[in-house]
């Protein structure tokens, strides 16, 4: 009880400085009341976890995740992201990729698991197992970013938590999954916490089907790594067979637009606080012509077109290279690119510097899975058993409830579908299943990245490399991602200075050094 206790109080003390205890009706006087009703505690790790602030947002998941994917670009003039921007190692970036999200989620994730344990002080199965399920999410893209990373020990009183692989990492999440799940059907319905689940509303059976789609995606991301068990979790992931099975089912936590502090909105708040074309962004001249090539509808729903341009229209869409030199950038004005989607960044209102009939029909959540991802999790599962005609049902299921989401015409979504690129073939399968991962992970950077490293898309569009030099457009990133794709990102400074042997262990266990180009445990290809 007294280490639970120490725990909430960390917590209530990190919550008041970040101007955002509205979310919390803790009482800093009475701990002991405060471990008895963790639902404030749950609601502020899904905020923090999922829908992250403009900060890490900002950083982790549009300078870094979505343009490392090479999904979106600063390319253009008066940007403050150009040439090797993020490319090249920055530790204010960095380290907001790293600080923000351990200290606001890694302790109060300890404090939710143990408090709800059996025998503590707020006791729940559902909320027990559905929070180490929210713990494998955040563990996932933690460790998918740096490789070795503190886990166990991280937000618990040891001051100096141990490093550990991300091969243990990966193998504890999908053991920890396994038995979540096994929890979770020992109960049905609603959980206690359904006020604050932002999430799925307390609805047990879609905890239960995202829990199964989570150890899906790391067993197969991790399947050709040395010394994976990924065999074993994808045998259970099938046999139990509940994975997201709708659109209904997307993992996402929706932005909320009446609160006045505008931290939790997404894009929006980084869209709008500073002065065009400073802090905004447009889409990647890779996304615009890999959609272009098959001429997917989902072009117009992704993007709106160059200004000027007419809606629809595919030659009016155009992207921008992402790194672009200096040459390239200061020819490049931000009003000849496409921009994303308005209702991406929307803040509720008509974006009054474009054509005011672009207007957002409605306000895109913070995504972190999609049904679409589901289906073509289990097409690659499918496909390495060599049943290309299951394989081929979950990928059209995959690609139709894609546009779906995204509000794409049942006429379009029926002509697509009629595309060669729609019909898997035997010897390229993994490479259209892979290029569907990557579009059905738009906006969510840190898992495009994540698939673009994998599954090779980067080497099938063309990304892979940056040259630097001649008549080349891109900015060197020598120093940095060494005009490579970036393989991880590099630990945050505060690590290295408190913890150095905790990142000294780190180091040995990715098996190369410090730098963005040292390969993770599972990217062998």
């Amino acid at each position: 009880m007294k280490k639970i206790l120490s725990i909430l109080l960390v917590f209530v003390i990190v919550a008041s400085c970040t101007n955002e205890f509205e979310d919390l009706n803790t009482n800093p006087n009475q701990p002991s009341t405060a471990s008895e009703n963790l639902a404030p505690v749950f609601r502020y790790v899904q905020r923090h976890a999922f829908a992250e602030t403009r900060f890490n947002t900002w950083r982790g998941n549009l300078i870094f995740g979505s343009r490392f994917a090479d999904q979106w670009s600063f390319s253009f003039g008066g940007t403050w992201f150009g040439n090797a921007a993020g490319f090249t190692y920055d530790s204010g970036w960095t380290d907001a990729a790293w600080d923000d999200p351990y200290s606001k989620v890694s302790g109060n994730l300890v404090a939710l698991i143990e408090g709800t344990a059996t025998g503590g002080a707020a006791e729940d199965v559902a909320v027990n197992a559905i929070t180490r399920v929210m713990k494998g999410f955040f563990y996932q893209r933690m460790t998918d970013q740096f490789g070795a990373i503190p886990y166990s020990e991280a937000g618990t009183a040891e001051p100096t938590p141990i490093f550990e692989s991300q091969q243990d990492v990966y193998n504890d999440i999908m053991a920890d999954l396994g038995t979540a799940i096994a929890d979770l059907k020992t109960v049905s319905g609603t959980h206690g916490y359904s006020s604050d689940d932002l999430v799925y509303a307390g609805d047990i059976s879609k905890w239960i089907k995202a829990a199964n789609t989570l150890r899906l995606r790391m067993a197969l991301r991790a399947k050709d790594a040395p010394g994976s068990n990924s065999a074993s979790v994808i045998t259970a992931a099938i046999a139990e067979g509940g994975f997201l099975s709708s659109n209904d089912d997307t993992f996402a936590v929706d932005r909320d637009l009446s609160n006045a502090q505008n931290l939790f909105n997404g894009y929006s708040d980084i869209w709008y606080t500073w002065g065009p074309p400073a802090a905004r962004w447009v889409l990647s001249n890779t996304l615009v012509d890999a959609l272009k090539a098959n001429n997917d509808p989902r072009l117009f729903a992704y993007a709106q077109p160059a200004q000027g341009g007419t809606v629809g229209n595919a030659a009016d869409y155009v992207g921008s290279v992402v790194g672009g030199n200096a040459t390239y950038i200061g020819a490049a004005d931000f009003t000849t690119f496409s921009r994303p989607n308005h209702a991406i960044y929307t803040d509720g209102n008509i974006d009054t510097s474009v054509d005011e009939s672009i207007r957002a029909t409605s306000v895109m959540p913070s995504l972190i899975m999609t049904y679409a991802e589901a289906e073509l999790l289990q097409a690659e599962v499918a496909n390495d058993a060599g049943d290309l005609a299951t394989a081929q049902t979950h990928f059209t299921n995959a690609i139709r409830g894609s546009m779906e989401y995204w509000g794409v015409d049942a006429a379009d979504i029926a002509t697509y579908l009629t595309d060669p690129s729609a019909t898997l073939v035997a010897g390229t399968a993994f490479d259209q299943i892979a290029l569907q991962r990557w579009l059905a992970a738009y906006t969510y950077g840190y898992e495009a990245w994540a698939v673009s490293r994998r599954m090779n898309v980067a080497e099938q569009l063309g990304f892979d490399t940056k040259p630097f030099g001649g008549t080349s457009n891109y900015a060197n990133t020598a120093g940095g991602a060494a005009n490579v794709l970036p393989k991880r990102l590099q630990y945050g400074t505060n690590a290295v200075l408190l913890n150095a042997d905790g990142v000294a262990q780190g180091i040995q266990m990715n098996g190369g050094a410090d730098v963005m180009t040292t390969k993770l445990w599972w990217d062998v290809n």
